[in-house]
């Protein structure tokens, strides 16, 4: 049997994960804090947490395509702690200390990658993603800089009190000093994300403009009501290359202009292997063009992590675009076919790469985000 099936069951047998599920082994060899995490090594935590998880009315009381997300999450929450552990100095507690620094991001990208791989369906492989990146957030939301900030901002992409559930399990499915106190501060956050109506419910923006314009803004109020932005009306297109981006533009938006990175890098006789900064120039330059007339226009791109698409979108609201990003999520056989069949084929392997580092886009970056 594959392991997603098995990952899946409610009556989970660990032998037969361990056996069919390739990221166990890296989790059973990866040390964790030995104060923190007395329990062990991140495949007996993992095992706790689940543990936990099912053993939980919160977790029974969600409908059925919530539990199967949070199971999931459960499962892969830790499983880029093999990837990322360090052993550091600790002044304040005088030893030295386990650490994995940013797990939670690289193990919500890993899970994405790998559900999508397995063949999971989008909007449950996005619930996922989204409480693996996030689980690590509770445990510190009361020191954060903007609280209100940061809690509105799962709440545009995730479930807060399917969070809670999650990062309780956690937090009971390991062995420390500090696992009492951590129970007190979640139950005081759950109270606290209820009285600003974000425990079940997204923050209700004014609109579309005034969402984007938040999360571009460090200093915005969430309450501003903006007004509709002037500028082009910009379709950013993200993919993989071979899912389909040239013929869904040829297609669904053969009336806009494009500006094209796959075009301007033929037009340079630069190689996608090669250093890509003259491109990148004359792509924002192209952009440029149509902005400063408040033209509508395609960007086509691969547009694949959060990095590169603030770059992007980060241009297009300095014009007061209103942006709608295309996203195109296809199996990975047939994006390799599609490949194949084009006139520049990109290799298998630099495909592979780029599924690694593919990050969703969501609602935080766009006026409208569409599956295609």
């Amino acid at each position: 049997m594959t392991w997603l099936p098995l990952l899946l069951s409610e009556t989970p047998d660990t032998a037969a994960i361990a056996g069919a599920w390739p990221a166990v082994a890296a989790m059973a060899a990866c040390p964790q804090d030995r104060v923190y995490h007395a329990e062990g090594d991140v495949w007996t935590h993992t095992q706790m947490v689940v543990g936990e998880l099912l053993a939980d009315p919160a977790y029974r009381a969600f409908d059925p395509e919530t539990r199967q997300a949070l199971l999931l999450a459960a499962w892969f929450h830790d499983v880029a702690k093999p990837a990322t552990t360090v052993e550091e100095w600790d002044g304040t507690e005088n030893r030295m200390r386990i650490r994995q620094p940013g797990h939670a991001r690289l193990g919500a990208r890993m899970a994405w990658t790998a559900l999508w791989r397995a063949g999971l369906p989008l909007p449950l492989r996005e619930q996922v993603q989204w409480l693996i990146a996030w689980h690590q957030k509770p445990f510190h939301l009361w020191t954060a800089t903007d609280m209100r900030r940061e809690a509105i901002t799962f709440a545009a992409v995730g479930h807060w009190r399917a969070l809670l559930t999650l990062v309780r399990a956690d937090n009971r499915g390991r062995i420390a000093p500090n696992a009492d106190e951590t129970t007190e501060k979640l139950d005081l956050l759950e109270l606290w994300l209820e009285e600003q109506d974000l425990l079940d419910h997204p923050f209700p923006f004014a609109n579309d403009e005034s969402r984007v314009r938040f999360f571009a803004t460090p200093s915005r109020a969430p309450d501003y009501a903006a007004p509709a932005p002037k500028g082009s009306r910009v379709v950013v297109l993200s993919g993989l290359p071979g899912a389909g981006k040239d013929t869904h533009a040829a297609a669904a938006l053969k009336d806009l202009p494009q500006v094209s990175l796959d075009r301007l890098r033929g037009t340079l006789g630069i190689d996608p292997e090669d250093p890509q900064g003259r491109v990148v120039q004359a792509v924002h330059e192209a952009a440029r063009v149509h902005l400063r007339r408040r033209e509508p226009f395609v960007w086509n791109a691969t547009n694949l992590t959060r990095q590169l698409r603030t770059k992007v979108l980060g241009l297009l609201l300095d014009y007061e675009a209103e942006i709608a990003i295309h996203a195109f999520d296809r199996p990975e056989a047939k994006i390799l076919a599609q490949n194949r069949a084009r006139d520049a084929v990109v290799p298998d392997a630099v495909i592979r790469r780029l599924a690694d580092k593919w990050e969703p886009p969501s609602l935080i970056e766009a006026h409208r985000v569409e599956w295609v």
